[in-house]
């Protein structure tokens, strides 16, 4: 495989500062949960904003988790397949849809030359992603729902769940 870079006080800072925002939600669920017994709101309310609430707490984790595995950069060349491939200029975001919502990952692309197609990006291996945008666990919740409706009413339902 690859042997990867380590990014460093950044990398790390990154992924503890999205550990602590994460903290910081789930202290506002239970704050919110306590509010909720003195206010005696309905269930399906407590329900409603508490599942968002997660969901946030989910996204925060997550990109603590991509923060934690760097960029991807194995230094200024690469070599694959035989060819020797060049560390390019500028990072490229790549977008990731999750069960917990839309995060964008920088990564280190390696290439031959500038204007060709990415043809190794160390990081989306290293975190098996999948060639489409969205998550295998998104993708298999999709496909789930796509056996008893149609994809577009599958996929509403799968948006309105997941928010």
């Amino acid at each position: 495989m690859f042997t990867l870079l380590h990014g460093g006080p950044d990398m790390i800072m990154a992924q503890e500062q999205s550990i602590l925002k994460a903290q910081q939600q789930l202290d506002q669920a239970a704050q919110m949960i306590c509010q909720a017994t003195r206010d005696v709101l309905p269930i399906d309310q407590v329900e409603r904003d508490l599942w968002q609430q997660m969901l946030d707490i989910g996204l925060s984790m997550l990109n603590g988790f991509v923060a934690g595995q760097g960029d991807g950069d194995v230094g200024p060349t690469l070599e694959h397949e035989g060819h020797a491939l060049r560390r390019l200029d500028q990072q490229h975001k790549r977008r990731y849809v999750s069960v917990f919502g839309e995060l964008n990952i920088v990564r280190t692309v390696y290439a031959t030359r500038k204007d060709q197609k990415h043809q190794v990006v160390p990081l989306d291996a290293m975190l098996n992603l999948s060639d489409s945008d969205f998550g295998y666990l998104l993708q298999q919740w999709d496909q789930s729902f796509c056996v008893q409706d149609s994809y577009a009413s599958s996929r509403q339902t799968v948006q309105q769940i997941l928010g």
